[in-house]
């Protein structure tokens, strides 16, 4: 492969990965946080939720963080906690619990990515999802017990999520390297063609004169 079709070659290859990145797209919630108690906006409170792109075929990634103290007579639930769920025409058909059961202000993260079984889960959920029922969303919420004692309150709450018009891909397999990966590649298989073609060059001349010589 000479240099010219090297550098097609990229070029080609740098448009089929930016068309890729195009065709994902990451929204994001933020609180300063959120008070209940079993007499204080009990049960379900909304953090707040994003509309997925019409055609979205996966959740590539979905990562939260909060900041939480969750109280009640000395025991822990995790139900009452901090959700993240996947909602069809406002119905919930996936639940994710991403923090809770914590009595000392504690800072939880979660990460899709790190749980094979729920991004496969939740991504199976969006496929079977008709598409003409409505809008498809994900709500970020908090939920406090209505038992008397009960308390959840949260600090700093982020959720970020990225879908992609892509089908889910498996996560045993490597990301796809970033555009200016392949261009060092390719600039490093230029030098050597270079090099080998200067080394060619100068081995024509040597050729060349011992022939003259003789």
């Amino acid at each position: 492969m000479n240099l010219l079709q090297k550098a097609g070659f990229s070029l080609v290859l740098s448009f089929c990965l930016l068309s890729v990145a195009r065709a994902e797209a990451t929204q994001t919630i933020t609180s300063s946080g959120t008070d209940q108690s079993y007499a204080y906006n009990v049960g379900l409170f909304e953090i707040g939720r994003v509309t997925l792109e019409f055609g979205v075929q996966s959740i590539v990634a979905l990562d939260t963080t909060v900041t939480l103290v969750d109280q009640g007579w000395g025991g822990e639930n995790p139900n009452n906690g901090v959700f993240v769920r996947l909602l069809s025409n406002n119905q919930d058909v996936y639940t994710l619990n991403v923090a809770g059961a914590t009595h000392n202000w504690t800072t939880v993260s979660f990460s899709l990515l790190n749980n094979v079984t729920a991004y496969d889960a939740i991504n199976a959920a969006l496929a079977g999802i008709d598409r003409n029922n409505g809008p498809i969303q994900m709500q970020f919420l908090t939920n406090a017990w209505g038992y008397i004692g009960w308390e959840l309150h949260t600090r700093d709450d982020s959720l970020s999520v990225t879908t992609s018009l892509l089908p889910a891909y498996p996560l045993h397999i490597p990301a796809v390297p970033e555009p200016e990966t392949y261009a060092m590649l390719l600039l490093g298989l230029g030098a050597i063609d270079l090099a080998k073609r200067r080394k060619n060059r100068r081995q024509l001349i040597v050729n060349g004169s011992l022939s003259s010589s003789v």
